[in-house]
């Protein structure tokens, strides 16, 4: 899977990957998905989320805090938070406010339709470093396509409220068959939206698209085609807004991740923590382990035959990705 950064001056998650993690005595970032709800039903989302889609067992309150407060005790610099739709979650802005208020460097991963203008100053306020907001296209028939119960036009509105009240965007695209030919308007229409950063790759075989992968999957002359346009993207806006893309496929992610493990951790809604999205294993669980004691197993676990064995059985059967939800604890 494609892994997108963070903003200037922070740990991106692949700066993440290519520190010893061994070395560290707590991750560069953590990524938590926060709840599985969403208000989307995207054709390509990886957690399978979306309306009513709500883990039964996600973290209550207390666990919620007791997570965040170990966190900051180990001095976790980096933080997202994500879902499903984050700000859907009725803790949201208690946690944002939390994380900031210690010194976090906290960044949100949204779909884009709470962006209202009082929701965007308030992180401005609470010293939120970036907000990600996925942008499918540069059209709304493409978005809402791909983008199912979206609305192309709200998100536009909500980035721009985010820009004019000075809070740093990012700007997320997943590529399918039917929009990656608007990959060049996309990353103009992110500079026109005052994105200080785009990041894209090639959409993965995870999660929600296996099932609708007909309509999704991009041809390689198509990928070839999109990522010239990314390279000449990236010198045309050289110095005014960063254009990062991904071009390895999931297999050759994987098989990196098996040599250089990210310093970074993926939880879940429900405190279990992932060694990688796209991978079923888990190293542990917020409800009862330390956090110090589960970054310990997930630098072992790593070596686990079990995950290299599904990383090689994943080159012969990509459908084993229909599994990630079936967690195997390491």
């Amino acid at each position: 899977m494609a892994i997108p950064g963070a903003e200037a001056g922070q740990a991106t998650r692949d700066e993440a990957s290519t520190a010893a993690s061994e070395r560290l005595s707590a991750p560069l970032y953590v990524a938590w998905q926060i709840t599985n709800e969403c208000n989307f039903a995207c054709m390509h989302c990886i957690e399978e989320s979306g309306p009513g889609k709500r883990f039964r067992d996600e973290l209550d309150e207390t666990q919620v805090f007791a997570a965040l407060e170990q966190m900051m005790a180990l001095g976790v610099p980096y933080l997202s938070f994500s879902g499903g739709e984050p700000m859907t979650h009725p803790l949201f802005f208690a946690m944002v406010e939390y994380a900031c208020e210690r010194g976090a460097q906290l960044k949100i991963e949204t779909n884009g339709h709470y962006l209202t203008e009082s929701a965007c100053a308030r992180m401005r306020d609470l010293g939120v470093k970036a907000v990600q907001v996925s942008l499918d296209g540069a059209s709304r028939a493409a978005f809402n396509r791909i983008r199912v119960l979206g609305e192309f036009d709200t998100v536009v509105a909500g980035i721009r409220r985010l820009r004019d009240a000075g809070v740093p965007v990012e700007i997320n695209f997943s590529p399918t068959r039917f929009n990656v030919g608007e990959i060049g308007s996309a990353v103009d229409l992110a500079y026109e939206l005052g994105a200080y950063s785009f990041y894209t790759g090639r959409t993965m075989y995870t999660g929600n698209a296996v099932k609708a992968w007909r309509h999704l999957e991009v041809a390689e002359d198509d990928y070839a085609t999109f990522f010239d346009v990314l390279r000449a993207k990236s010198l045309e806006y050289r110095g005014r807004m960063r254009v990062y893309f991904h071009e390895a496929g999931l297999l050759e992610e994987l098989r990196y991740r098996l040599r250089e493990p990210a310093a970074l951790l993926i939880v879940l809604p429900n405190g279990l923590v992932k060694l990688i999205n796209a991978l079923p294993f888990v190293c542990g669980d917020l409800r009862r382990d330390r956090l110090e004691d589960v970054w310990a197993r997930f630098q072992s676990a790593w070596r686990d035959p079990r995950v290299a064995n599904f990383v090689d059985e994943l080159s012969r059967d990509p459908g084993k990705t229909r599994v990630l939800h079936q967690w195997i604890h390491l």
